[in-house]
Parts: structure tokens; sequence; C-alpha cells
């Protein structure tokens, strides 16, 4: 005879029941010069935090161009992001207000909307650019760094409005370090794009601003300048912070649930079958896992296990962004009509 078993049982609230956080950029070269999301990945896990990032980032892209191109909605559906930041060409944002609600906007939206379908629960962001070195000469608006600059920041703060997206001040912090610190350089030969110092400096800047912590001993790249790279740790830790709510940043919350779930639910076996009753309330949606490699959705499934033995049933119920988990551990036999009965609740965790 089999000795009963007890049920072991567990209960876990998680953010979004991510252990890893994951990070899609969309965006252009601005993006992917010197492979900036993933020095981001590295910084994020200098701090001890596990994050993958990916990006689809296609070199001179407009938001148009994003929201018009196949492989941006192959990359969104690719998995769950928690986090995806939008990126556009620079001199798209550097236009009057007229000329991007009606060339821009249309496109964010649609990228939106997309990003909400695939994954609801993220966080997106605006990923704020910078003026070039020496300004757009043939635009007499933009003919100057400081001018572009401006103008950028106003096209994205214009998103902000219209979508009420937080914005990662990313040109921001480099017109700050260019002033604090003009021997510092930020760009490549063609005064436009970012060398290594400058996709440093872009992936320290999302690290703050999505995890709003400090960038102190953080990953440094290789070929970055380490006579900067303190300077461009501290400039950009402190500007991202002191104006933290200005980018509104502060805005990015974890949903509030009004009513939380109880879960709870019960075995009957039968040999080795065994059918469930589910009782528990408030969720949109069950996922059982029952030990064997297989899953349900049904509310109250019924299972066969091919093999007798112990094993671990396992019930998430999804509320909006969250995950809510109890395990049962059970054993079931192919001598013994009832390996396990009676079970007993030893111990709770939250």
């Amino acid at each position: 005879m089999f000795k009963k078993l007890t049920f072991l049982i567990f209960i876990f609230f998680c953010n979004y029941s991510y252990s890893q956080v994951n990070v899609l950029f969309i965006g252009n070269s601005y993006t992917h010069y010197s492979n900036m999301p993933k020095i981001f990945e590295k910084i994020a896990e200098s701090k001890g935090k596990l994050v993958f990032a990916d990006s689809i980032a296609v070199s001179g892209s407009t938001l148009k161009e994003h929201a018009n191109r196949v492989s941006t909605y192959k990359k969104m559906k690719s998995r769950n992001w928690n986090y995806v930041i939008i990126q556009g060409f620079s001199r798209e944002l550097a236009q009057d207000s007229i000329v991007i609600a009606t060339e821009t906007v249309p496109y964010v939206q649609q990228l939106i909307d997309s990003i909400k379908k695939t994954s609801p629960c993220s966080n997106i962001y605006f990923y704020v650019t910078w003026g070039y070195k020496n300004g757009y000469a043939a635009e007499e608006a933009n003919n100057t760094n400081q001018k572009m600059q401006e103008r950028v920041r106003q096209g994205y703060f214009q998103l902000h409005e219209k979508f009420g997206i937080p914005l990662v001040p990313v040109g921001l912090v480099w017109s700050e370090l260019m002033a604090a610190h003009p021997e510092i350089n930020l760009y490549l030969e063609d005064d436009q794009h970012p060398n290594i110092n400058g996709s440093f400096t872009i992936a320290a800047t999302f690290f703050t601003a999505l995890f709003k912590e400090s960038l102190e001993n953080c990953f440094i790249p290789e070929k970055a300048d380490k006579t900067w790279s303190e300077k461009i740790i501290k400039t950009t830790e402190q500007f991202v912070l002191r104006n933290y709510s200005s980018y509104f940043l502060d805005l990015v919350q974890e949903p509030n649930l009004v009513i939380y779930p109880k879960l709870e639910f019960s075995i009957k076996e039968n040999w080795t079958n065994i059918s469930i009753i589910n009782y528990s309330v408030f969720c949109d949606s069950f996922i059982w896992d029952f030990g064997d490699g297989t899953t349900s959705i049904i509310s109250n499934p019924k299972h066969y296990y091919k093999n007798p033995g112990i094993y671990t049933v396992t019930l998430t119920g999804k509320k909006d962004c969250y995950e809510f988990t109890l395990k049962k551990q059970i054993k079931v036999s192919k001598t013994e009509k009832y390996a396990t009965s009676n079970p007993k609740k030893l111990k709770t965790k939250s």
C-alpha cells in the first residue's frame, strides 16, 4: 500500500509573473548602432536584473515605415514584452506640429494598438532622440544642434500629449553631457549617429528610466572611453532621476486590482485518472499544468496519467496583468484506487 501523501500548497503573487524582463526596441540606426539593446541588457545584468533585450531596427526608418513593415509585427508577436520602446526618425519629430499630427500620429496609433493586442500588459515608452551635432543645414528651423534638439523634444511631447506615453529623454541627456563635459564626444564622424560612448549613454539612460536605479558600478562596454565613462554615468543618472516626473516616467505603474482572485480546487483520484473541481473566483482565465508535461485551459479538467507516481498539479489564474498560482502535490497509482485522500493544507506562501 502506498502511504498517504499530504497536499503541499503554495500561493505566489507575481507582478506580471515574469522572472525575466523582456524589452523590445522598435527603432532605426540610433537603436542598432553598437548593438545598444545588448549594452542595455548587460547594464541590467550587472545590476542584478535578468533582462532580455531585442530590437527591430532598420536604418533610416520613420514611424510610418515601422508601422508598414511586416517584420515589426512579427517581432511584436515573438514573445510577451514587458517594455516596448518606440523610436522615430529624428527629423520626422523635428517638424511642425501639423506635419507630425498628419504624417506621424496615425502610424504611432497603429503601432500602439498592435503592441497592446500582442502584449497587453506591456509598458510603452517613446525614445526621445537628439539633434545632429551641427543641426540639419537644409532646414532653417533645425540648422543648429540646439534648435533641432528643441524641435525633437517638442515633437515627442506632442506624442505624449496625444497618447499619454512616458518619454525617455536620451537626447536631453546628450545635451546635458555636451554642456557639462564638452570634451566628451558622443557622435560618429557623420555628426549624426552615436559612437560607442553615445550608445553607452543611450543604454544607461534607458536603464535609469525604466528601473529608476543608480548606475553605480554598472557594466561599461570594452570599447567605451573609460576616462569619460564615470562622467557619463553620473550625468545620466542625475539628469534622469532629477527629471523623472518631467518626462512622465512616474506615470508607469502596475495595474491595480480592485478584487484579488481566490484560487482553490479539489482533486479526485481514480487509479491514474483524476478529475478536478475548480472553486476559484475572480480570474479572467485559467491554465492547468498536470506535472507530466501536459496542460489544459478547461476550467474543470479531467486528466489521465500514463504512469503512476507523484505529480504537482499547478493552477495559474490570470487577472488583468497578474498571474496567481496554486500548487498541489498528489500521488496516483495503478494498484491503489485512491492513492491520495483527505489532504491537509500545510503551508501557504505569498
